[in-house]
């Protein structure tokens, strides 16, 4: 076979591009094992101060996970800066309380520390010293870190739903950002007026805000579908999300609560 006679390494002893695509591959699964993620992680930034991973609109998709959709947000906090990309300092979320959610920061641990927090859906933002910032949108999931040494925390956000770009110092905005943002929007509509609607969607599991979020686009494209007759890449994204989902009949019940509370 040809994978087999192609060599592992180059002439000048530095690793294939194939060698490199397996070893990036494995670190990606090998995200998913709640005890030895964080040496994957640290590699995975090893020269990065931040890197993206999954099926976000306008990404690589097919990349491993959980599942079609989820992502991996992983985040180098350094002790001092190296220059080379973006140096984190500290992540900013949303994490659920008992009477909603707050945003909330963490920054580097001490040597041999490990913590673990539940995201919820909302913005991420991905701060340096300066301070800039590049911002992530998310439908929630949880937050590891671990401190590798005394010089570097990495973070892990593990979602099984689209992690999306939305700007920032050093990278672009996802297609998807756009309808995502409008759809958080509409969301905090009830949260801060609604009764009972707070606790309703920020204990919705993540799977059912995305799943919510889908349902609603696709409603709105069908609605839509005589005055915009061409689908765009979006529009296409959307729909085979919706073909994933249709068989999750728990989620989307839970989804149509959800959509209940949303201003038309």
């Amino acid at each position: 076979m040809l994978l087999e006679r192609t060599p592992s390494h180059r002439a000048d002893g530095r690793p294939s591009r194939q060698l490199a695509q397996q070893a990036w591959t494995a670190a990606i699964r090998q995200l998913d094992d709640r005890e030895g993620w964080a040496p994957a992680a640290a590699a995975l930034v090893a020269d990065l101060g931040f890197q993206l991973i999954g099926a976000h609109f306008a990404g690589r998709q097919g990349d491993p996970g959980s599942s079609p959709l989820g992502s991996h947000l992983v985040v180098a906090l350094r002790d001092r800066p190296t220059l080379r990309h973006f140096d984190p300092e500290e992540l900013v979320f949303y994490g659920p309380t008992d009477a909603g959610a707050e945003l909330r920061t963490v920054r580097r641990l001490a040597p041999g520390a490990v913590d673990h927090q539940p995201v919820s859906w909302g913005h991420v933002h991905v701060v340096d010293r300066v301070p800039v910032e590049n911002r992530f949108l998310t439908f929630g999931g949880e937050l590891r870190l671990e401190a590798i040494d005394a010089s570097l925390t990495v973070a892990h956000l593990r979602s099984p739903a689209p992690i999306v770009r939305w700007g920032g110092n050093s990278q672009g905005t996802d297609g998807l950002a756009e309808a995502i943002g409008a759809f958080f929007g509409r969301l905090i509509v009830p949260v801060d007026f609604v009764s009972g609607a707070a606790h309703r969607i920020d204990t919705a599991l993540p799977e059912v805000v995305f799943t919510a979020f889908v349902a609603d686009a696709v409603r709105r494209l069908d609605a839509a579908a005589r005055q915009v007759p061409e689908p765009t890449d979006l529009d296409r994204w959307l729909r085979a999300a919706w073909t994933w989902l249709r068989p999750a009949a728990s989620w989307r019940a839970a989804a149509e609560d959800v959509l209940a509370d949303l201003p038309s």
